[in-house]
């Protein structure tokens, strides 16, 4: 992948000015040791964007950060509730496979409407994740720096 390539993937945390600035600066420290598409790809990988670093589901423990390839095994309806604190939120259930199993995928509130071009079977990517330990056992959330993209 060239710089152009590994940029598409973080762009919407990063201005394409400001990331090539930080690859220059990089050069700098690394004494010119790395070229542009080795610093880009350190880039995206500190902003959790890794292309190449995929976690099985088997092997997911809670607390981390994680990319995933997955299938969209079956989709919930979105449900309401109201929190202790008086706060209204909406949430939907998508349960995921990969070959070592599955797990519910949780979108919250803006991201229901976000990611609803997601169609049971379709194959996803899911970059920078949460893992999350629940009253029914793991899940997966997105969090601050988390998104999705069909394969």
């Amino acid at each position: 992948m060239n710089v152009d390539d590994l940029y598409r993937m973080v762009k919407d945390l990063i201005s394409y000015d400001n990331f090539l600035s930080q690859i220059e600066m990089r050069k700098k420290i690394f004494n010119n040791l790395l070229n542009d598409d080795a610093i880009a790809y350190i880039i995206v990988d500190e902003l959790g964007r890794n292309p190449g670093n995929f976690t099985k589901i088997s092997n997911l423990i809670d607390g981390v950060n994680v990319s995933l390839k997955v299938k969209v095994e079956k989709i919930q309806n979105a449900e309401e509730f109201t929190s202790k604190k008086n706060k209204n939120y909406k949430f939907k259930k998508l349960i995921v496979s990969d070959d070592s199993g599955s797990i519910d995928l949780i979108l919250w509130n803006d991201e229901i409407d976000l990611y609803s071009w997601i169609k049971e079977n379709d194959n996803i990517i899911i970059r920078n994740c949460y893992v999350k330990q629940g009253k029914d056992g793991l899940h997966i959330s997105l969090g601050k720096w988390g998104i999705i993209t069909k394969v």
